[in-house]
Parts: C-alpha cells; structure tokens; sequence
C-alpha cells in the first residue's frame, strides 16, 4: 500500500482525512509538527506528503524547503491561505500541488492518485538518456544532473522538462501541460506552469534552454 504522511495541527482535519484516504487503500500516518513527521520521513520515505502550511514551529513553507534538500518526495500543501502569491510562494518551495480549505477529499484523493500515477508511469519507462549542453535527464532513474550533480526536481517539475525535452523543439501548449501532464482540467486562469517553468530554469543554471512562445506555448531552444 502506498504511505502518505500528512502533517496538520488541525486533529480534525487530519482525523477526518486519515480516515477517508485509508477506506481509499493508503497506509496513512499524522503529525501535528514537523518535529514529530521529520525523524519518521527520513526513515521511512512515504510515497507522499500533505503538507498544512501554518503549523506551530516551523510553518510549512520552512518544513517544504528542508524536505526538498534531500528528497524529492511528492509534496501537496493543504491551506487556509488561497492567494495567488501564496500558491506560487508554495511551489517556489518546492511543492507538487496546492489545495486550499475547504477543499473537496475527492478532489484531494483525483490529485494524489494523479502525482502517484505519474510517479509509477515514470519508473517503467524504458531505459533512455537525454542531454543538452552541461545537463542530462535519465528517464529510467528519473534523475537530472547539471555538470553530473543531480539537482533535485519536484515531481511536476520533472514531468514538465520530459515533456518539453522530448518534443525536441516542438510548440507544447500550456493547456497541454496543465491537462495531460500535471493532470488539471480547469487550466484557464492558472500561472502554475509559469512558476514551474521559472523554477527549472533556476535550477537548471540555464535561461535558454526552456523558451516562451508568446506566454502560450513552451519549446527547447534547439
């Protein structure tokens, strides 16, 4: 069964959710802090994590950058907050996806079995290297190096570069994207793309290598 660890202060929230993601066949484990979740995902390594973002200590904007040092764990941040600044703050942290309360546990469990799909459909893809410049991706490990250093991609991320990387050159729309990588229908009034593709230039050490056509559509600089 796949394990998600889900960190919330809220008992209610938590409880109600650890319940409904169990009767959907999860292993499901709670922390109310990053104190008692941090010991527990550097040993155990759950397929993934849902994230509250005002907890007491660290808030979860701090908790999401220290987990992305060393991991490359799916990350869904769950908040009160629903601002576009807080959205884009929260995947500039490296998370996967943002819901915001209240939110619909159905609509939680289509986003976690997207990223978790994604995630399966990754590691049987046949063995196969690409490069460009400095910068290699490995389909069957799911690893990108820059200068041979593996830099640490979100999920969302990842998927975003292969896409585009594989096109070779070709127009790929940010609809495309938004419906059949990422797995989102309603992606008309959404910048989430546009954050994703600023974070893989960043870490990617290369501005050039990604271009926007026309704030529509994204190729590989060939």
């Amino acid at each position: 069964m796949k394990k998600i660890c889900i960190i919330e202060d809220d008992l209610g929230i938590s409880g109600s959710l650890k319940l409904y993601l169990e009767n959907s066949d999860f292993t499901v484990i709670t922390y109310e802090s990053w104190a008692g979740a941090a010991e527990f995902i550097a040993k155990e390594k759950p397929d993934l994590i849902i994230l509250d973002i005002n907890l007491p200590g660290k808030d979860g904007m701090q908790v999401c950058s220290e987990v992305r040092m060393d991991s490359s764990t799916p990350i869904i941040m769950l908040t009160a907050r629903d601002s576009e600044w807080d959205k884009v703050m929260g995947l500039d942290k490296g998370a996967d996806d943002y819901i915001a309360k209240p939110f619909s546990p159905r609509e939680l469990l289509a986003r976690i079995n997207s990223i978790l799909r994604r995630s399966l459909d990754g590691a049987e893809t046949t063995i196969h290297t690409l490069e460009y410049e400095n910068i290699f991706m490995d389909t069957q490990k799911m690893e990108v190096l820059v200068a041979w250093d593996t830099i640490a991609l979100t999920k969302n991320e990842y998927d975003i570069l292969e896409k585009i990387w594989k096109e070779n050159g070709k127009l790929v729309s940010r609809e495309t994207l938004m419906t059949e990588v990422i797995g989102y229908d309603n992606y008309m009034y959404d910048r989430t793309i546009d954050t994703h593709i600023k974070n893989l230039r960043k870490k990617l050490w290369n501005k050039q290598m990604i271009l926007t056509i026309r704030g529509k559509w994204y190729r590989l600089n060939t």
